[in-house]
């Protein structure tokens, strides 16, 4: 049977194992890392370092920290625009590890607690920046009608390893609650090791790109009225953002909602809520990323998003019962169909910019897209967390329906994006007629 791989050019076929095996070291990392996973930590492992609402809060920013780090991708474009990409991804990638080890050393208490948030929020701001430094470098080095398909390559094997790293480090905990302590550090390693890999890394017509940036910014980099601009003239851009909003509010609030229902509401333990929240997902992206890859390949992001966010729908459309009514099988359910939903988010996230786009003018795109994921990310959690103290604190066990907040939003995003698609593939029938 012949490698798959030979239907690739032959630059994307050369680099493609590069930017496999430097995910492969970093996912082990990011393992650590993981809003699931530090939502768990904090919620039971600092659970009597301070009050209540003060834990569930730190919940709430850890688990939305991947998300809320986003806000700063304007100011990591700005910073590396008309610089060399690979050397500052490299430089990101080290100071992400770098926090693992520093995560491990805090004490149980309300310091403790703080450190952990800073220190989640710190590295998931560095991981922003790769992602946004490394967005220009796929376009560079993979052509469109790969793109989507080699990016789900790399995104099946860092869930792989994301899934069991988080995993492992849940299984260790049952028999020792300080496991994490030791298991961070050796991930943090690991996380050291790919960035120092990453530093010879090549980028095609990086010297092109650099002067196509300095041409379109007008020698300078990029400012906040360059993203103002650009929502104010792409119409379409502006709104895919408008229901990316909405929707990415609804995703993004579940996690850290789903570890304080499953501590407080129905008593699972912690292994399993790593499981739910981290892991399950986690295979789940393996599993079904080839599948959303090929699509993206082929549509417009507006008609990919039309059919992939009712998979989110779906997923709400289990937790919500399954929280209202006791029903623990609903979560693992949810779960597996909430990974779904990440596999085809993260490829429609990382690449659904570049429908809009010119390639000088990616970066910002992408910049701007992360960043209006990051200010969704800094209040949406905060935003369920506090829906379900004020549901609490009259009736216990009200918070439960706290998940019907969610649905609804995913729901009415879905619903917009098939009438964006349908207005978009009307405007090109009429345009070509």
């Amino acid at each position: 049977m012949p490698d798959s791989r030979s239907a690739l050019p032959f630059v994307a076929r050369t680099l493609m194992p590069r930017e496999v095996q430097v995910n492969a070291l970093m996912a082990v990392a990011l393992g650590a890392l993981e809003g699931g996973m530090l939502g768990v930590i904090v919620k039971t492992g600092f659970d009597t370092a301070a009050p209540v609402l003060l834990v569930n809060l730190a919940v709430a920013l850890v688990s939305g920290a991947p998300a809320l780090a986003n806000i700063a991708s304007l100011g990591f474009a700005n910073f590396a625009y008309g610089r060399r990409k690979t050397r500052w991804v490299a430089v990101l990638m080290a100071l992400t590890a770098a926090s693992t080890l520093l995560l491990a050393t805090a004490p149980v208490s309300a310091f403790g607690l703080v450190w952990v948030t800073f220190w989640m929020i710190f590295a998931r701001l560095c991981w922003c920046g790769v992602i946004t430094l490394r967005a220009a470098v796929w376009r560079a080095n993979f052509p469109r009608h790969v793109r989507a398909t080699i990016t789900g390559r790399i995104a099946v094997t860092y869930s792989i390893l994301i899934a069991l790293t988080a995993a492992g480090i849940g299984l260790a905990m049952e028999y020792d609650d300080r496991a994490w302590r030791v298991l961070f550090p050796l991930a943090g390693l690991l996380g050291l090791l790919a960035a120092w890999r990453y530093r010879s890394f090549t980028m095609r017509g990086q010297g092109r790109l650099l002067r196509e940036e300095a041409t379109t910014g007008s020698g300078r980099a990029i400012r906040l009225s360059d993203a103002i601009a650009v929502l104010r003239e792409d119409r379409w851009y502006r709104r895919y953002m408008a229901t990316m909003f909405l929707f990415g509010s609804g995703n993004l609030m579940v996690i850290a909602l789903l570890v304080v229902i499953l501590t407080e509401q129905l008593g699972v333990g912690r292994l399993n809520q790593v499981l739910i929240t981290t892991t399950v997902p986690l295979i789940a992206v393996a599993l079904f990323t080839p599948f959303w890859a090929k699509r993206l390949d082929r549509m417009h992001v507006l008609e990919y998003r039309a059919v992939h966010s009712w998979t989110f729908v779906a997923a709400m459309l289990c937790f919500a019962p399954g929280a209202i009514f006791g029903l623990t099988w609903l979560f693992w359910l949810g779960a597996l169909i909430l990974g779904s939903a990440f596999a085809g988010g993260q490829l429609g996230w990382n690449l659904g910019h570049n429908d809009f786009s010119s390639d000088g003018r990616s970066t910002l795109y992408m910049a701007i897209h992360v960043t209006l994921t990051g200010v969704r990310g800094l209040f949406a959690p905060l935003l369920g967390i506090a829906l379900y103290q004020w549901l609490e604190h009259p009736e216990p066990g009200r918070g439960r329906y706290v998940l019907l907040l969610p649905l609804g939003l995913t729901l009415m995003a879905a619903c917009t994006f098939v009438v964006l698609a349908r207005l978009k593939q009307r405007e090109i029938v009429a345009s070509s007629s």
